[in-house]
């Protein structure tokens, strides 16, 4: 199920849940499924050697141990007390409709901060304060791959160039060419480690409209039903991850490779409902409460509980070092 398919469906609800499907178009792709209480052990599928082996008659064949496997879930309660002072209401303010008005705005700055927990969420991440108060986040697909690939996997990690990325230049020239090929090997590279291939890719605005330019045959640029970019790479769904509020990029072109420091990355996974890189909330979503008056101040709260992991080990994968 996608997010909008399990939150609340009161008028206001519906309208912040609009606002986040277009600043958060991740949220078109990544599937969840609600259980109750705090978090979920849910079985999860293993990496298994899947070998054949032979025997011969009367005798039998090697034996292969199997044991559970499980996937963690622990809900971190993401949201904001939104409110207007009611001395607005005593200055002829409709407060109503300017509280939805205001509401609306929030809620596209917040489907550009949710896109940033989708890539840089870090369940370990503290306030900095001594001593240290933890900020409570889900880990996001950058944490997800590390943690994967400390954990012993290979392969989910892709880094062009020889040490120092790859300048993916415009023209003709043999240079700019063999540079643009390799490149385009790299995304089919990237979607071919995850199993199954990927359901869809991250990348920023200005690296989709390079991979647009030089590989003209296979991707395609349109507006999706809110009228937000979207691109389409030999049928892999593109998201462009757009900016934070500050307007810096959620993902930057300032990582670094050997001696460059102007890189950028790609990401790629692979969703369904409990399989794959999956998320887990309640049974209402996200849900805005009804407006109260709190004190000198009439209020909504807004709420979303969730967390994300990888139920199998070749779910999510990165390719990294492209410069332009």
């Amino acid at each position: 199920m996608f997010l909008y398919q399990i939150s609340a469906s009161d008028p206001v609800t519906a309208m912040v849940m609009t606002e986040l499907r277009k600043y958060a178009p991740a949220l078109e792709y990544l599937h969840f499924f609600k259980a109750p209480g705090s978090g979920a052990h849910e079985r999860m599928a293993d990496d298994i050697d899947g070998t054949l082996g032979t025997r011969t008659i009367g005798s039998d064949f090697a034996t292969q141990d199997f044991t559970p496997g499980y996937g963690d879930f622990a809900l971190q309660i993401l949201g904001k007390n939104v409110r207007l002072d009611s001395a607005y209401e005593e200055r002829a303010t409709d407060i109503p409709s300017e509280m939805m008005l205001k509401l609306k705005n929030w809620a596209l700055n917040a489907g550009r901060n949710f896109m940033y927990y989708f890539l840089d969420g870090d369940s370990t991440a503290t306030d900095g304060a001594t001593p240290p108060v933890s900020l409570h986040q889900f880990n996001g697909l950058r944490k997800i791959i590390a943690l994967l690939v400390a954990d012993g996997g290979s392969g989910r990690i892709i880094t062009l160039g020889n040490g120092a990325g790859l300048q993916v230049s415009l023209g003709n020239s043999d240079a700019a060419r063999v540079a643009q090929q390799k490149f385009i090997e790299g995304i089919d590279n990237l979607i071919e480690s995850v199993d199954g291939g990927a359901d869809c890719l991250m990348m920023d605005g200005q690296l989709l409209t390079r991979l647009s330019t030089v590989a003209r045959d296979q991707c395609a640029v349109s507006l999706n039903e809110f009228g937000a970019k979207i691109g389409d790479y030999n049928g892999v769904k593109i998201v462009p991850t757009g900016r934070k509020h500050d307007g810096s990029r959620i993902i930057p072109f300032t990582e670094t490779v050997g001696a460059s420091t102007d890189c950028t990355s790609v990401f790629a996974f692979k969703s369904g409902e409990k399989v794959d890189l999956t998320a887990m909330t309640t049974g209402v979503g996200l849900k805005v409460y009804p407006m109260e008056k709190v004190g000198n101040f009439y209020q909504h709260m807004v709420q979303l509980q969730m967390d994300m992991a990888a139920m199998t080990k070749r779910c999510v994968a990165k390719l990294g070092g492209i410069r332009l």
